[in-house]
């Protein structure tokens, strides 16, 4: 490695953080405070505090598979229910972060890049794989990302020196229990091995990937549960087309950020079929690998929300066409930059119009919803945004929409003829005895009790930022209750942070 090249990773890592900060600083000016921009932060949170008191669950006792990461809540379990536990996230996603950008910077080095090319890469490669975005999240898409770029180094150098080193076994064993999506690149990669006449190792390591999510399946299962969880069973479902390949590929490539994924599908695609990394069997297998991961992705996968569920695949695709690019023509070549220059305009024009607004949405809306519980200690509440609620735990979570509860995602998706019973969250929120509910009226639609009073609505002043709504209906469930809420209601309004506002509506008979 040239000495010019041996200072890519650094470029590269650095890159990245500064993103990152200038992101997390931008928040913080909008919000006002530190947040995430991300209710679902607090789940794994809440997932965390709850397997350090002995349930695997959101609420005491009751387990739940609320965490779509098999590993990222046993990462937060120190300090559970604590300021300094709330910070777990930022710190493991700023140092996967590095980890990853060093990476992925000598990986370039590796490509055989010019100096210059090499530099740009550094500089844009964060960007347009939108790294710096995703680790400020705060989820565990830059670890799961990690993985699949150390299985991808360890890949490469067995590829070279037909040698299984730590990596490879490593990066295929961490990526899919950091999310379930990594199952691909992993079998993918012991494919490659069994190919290669390494038949033993091949299937080695394909026990090694399968045999830790089969146990996490049969103790999900032991403990009453679905064996996938149920947050991924939510989110995947229903309208997004469920498991069917077909409409998976139409919400993927038609949905928000579906052709940046697209054409990146595409890409990897040429850079498979391009006849220079035909030629070098190393390259070819190290594409093939990659190219079968992102077909599955697309055919089984999800693309959107901040862009945290393409993420590695991103990153997969973005290894495969540094070490292509050199090998490509001139033309080729100069497409490919474009692509990566409009790639990083996308994610920054996408965080400059979302992300940094979407912290303070979060503080605006879900943080003053957990305030309002607090008025309440010890009361049930029915919401369908159950992150600050379950983690702050002023009393038990009813979640309406799936996440924690097989029971909701089953009445919400398959009710008669596909679609959701009358009143079906009324049914559920009077078995659970849960008192009063906070939802988004048009999530729960024809859900919500005639019986329920309407007490509040928790608005934001000048709306900006992706969030499931930007108005949240307060009910008393239990008409008894009522009185009650108001007097929550009554104490909470007068000490709203500035852009909420809290008003009460009608009143008792």
């Amino acid at each position: 490695m040239q000495a010019s090249a041996s200072r890519l990773p650094a470029i590269c890592a650095l890159s990245a953080a500064g993103g990152f900060l200038l992101w997390q600083a931008l928040s913080y000016d909008r919000a006002g405070v530190f947040e995430y921009p991300l209710d679902d932060v607090y789940i794994h949170l809440a997932m965390a505090r709850g397997i350090a008191e002995g349930t695997y669950g959101i609420n005491p006792g009751e387990p739940a598979s609320a965490a779509s990461s098999v590993l990222y809540p046993l990462l937060l379990l120190p300090f559970p229910g604590t300021a300094l536990q709330r910070l777990l996230p930022l710190f493991w996603n700023f140092a996967g972060l590095i980890a990853l950008a060093w990476l992925f910077g000598a990986l370039i080095a590796r490509s055989g890049a010019s100096r210059g090319l090499g530099i740009f890469l550094a500089l844009v490669a964060p960007f347009a794989l939108n790294m710096p975005g995703v680790a400020a999240l705060g989820m565990e898409h830059t670890l799961h990302a990690l993985a699949v770029m150390i299985l991808l180094t360890g890949f490469w150098r067995y590829l070279s020196t037909d040698k299984i080193g730590l990596a490879l076994v490593a990066g295929a064993v961490l990526s899919p229990l950091f999310r379930f999506e990594g199952l691909a690149l992993s079998l993918a990669v012991a494919g490659v091995l069994a190919l290669r006449g390494r038949i033993r190792a091949a299937i080695a390591l394909g026990l090694a990937v399968i045999v830790p999510v089969a146990l996490f399946a049969l103790f999900l299962m032991s403990q009453g549960l679905d064996p996938l969880p149920s947050s991924v069973l939510a989110k995947i479902g229903g309208k997004y087309g469920g498991f069917d390949p077909f409409l998976r590929l139409y919400a993927n490539v038609l949905g928000n950020g579906g052709y940046v994924a697209a054409s990146a599908y595409v890409l990897a695609l040429i850079a498979l079929l391009h006849p220079a990394v035909r030629k070098d069997n190393r390259l070819s297998m190290f594409a093939m690998a990659v190219w079968l991961a992102a077909t599955a992705h697309m055919l089984v996968g999800q693309v959107g929300w901040l862009g945290r569920y393409e993420h590695y695949y991103l990153v997969m695709i973005g290894a495969v066409l540094v070490m292509a690019l050199p090998r490509f023509g001139a033309v080729l070549r100069w497409m490919t930059v474009a692509a990566l220059l409009v790639g990083a305009g996308y994610h920054a024009v996408s965080a400059w119009n979302d992300y940094i607004w979407t912290a303070r949405s979060v503080h605006l809306q879900q943080r003053q919803m957990a305030r309002l519980a607090e008025l309440m200690p010890g009361e049930e509440a029915a919401v369908n945004d159950i992150g600050w609620m379950a983690w702050q735990r002023s009393g038990p979570v009813l979640d309406l929409w799936g996440l924690a509860s097989a029971e909701t995602r089953r009445a919400r998706t398959q009710g008669p003829g596909g679609l959701p019973a009358p009143e079906w969250a009324a049914e559920i929120v009077a078995r659970h005895g849960a008192r009063y509910a906070m939802i988004y009226d048009d999530w729960i639609g024809d859900g919500i009790g005639s019986q329920w009073r309407l007490v509040a609505k928790l608005r934001m002043i000048n709306p900006q930022g992706q969030l499931g709504g930007y108005q949240v209906s307060i009910y008393a469930t239990d008409p008894g209750f009522e009185p009650a809420l108001r007097d929550a209601v009554r104490k909470l309004a007068p000490d709203l942070p500035k852009d909420a506002e809290l008003t009460e509506v009608g009143a008792i008979e």
